[in-house]
């Protein structure tokens, strides 16, 4: 006699399939449930783990410091070529960045906000004669 198969949904969208031919326990159902969300739970807390690592690595190679600062990786080569981003290029071939030294160099750089803007041209225009 043919049963077919059953699917079961649990909280936290636990869900089984239980062949009915086959006689599973509850303490097997549950004993699966378990080991699958351990697993999947491991995965994550080792991915979390990965990424942590990634992001505490002090020297930058270009990949990663394109990556970092959100940028191409040729335009990232083309200010190294103009010395516009400290970088290291110990045997002369292969660039490095330090994240340390990336981070303060964006801080360097700050976008000028409306009331900048205005202040500096207010400036620019109260130091020069206006043309009648």
């Amino acid at each position: 006699m043919k049963y077919g198969k059953k699917e079961y949904n649990f909280a936290r969208n636990f869900k089984i399939i239980i062949d009915m031919e086959q006689n599973f326990s509850i303490e097997q159902i549950v004993k699966q449930l378990v080991k699958d969300e351990v697993a999947a739970e491991t995965g994550r807390i080792l991915e979390v783990c990965r990424e942590e690592a990634k992001d505490s690595k002090e020297l930058l190679t270009m990949d990663e410091a394109s990556s970092f600062l959100g940028l191409s990786k040729s335009y990232v080569y083309k200010m190294t070529s103009a010395g516009l981003i400290p970088h290291y290029k110990p045997l002369g071939k292969v660039i490095y960045f330090e994240r340390s030294v990336l981070k303060e160099w964006i801080r360097q750089h700050p976008g000028k906000t409306k009331d900048d803007i205005v202040t500096a041209a207010n400036n620019y225009v109260s130091g020069k004669p206006l043309i009648a």
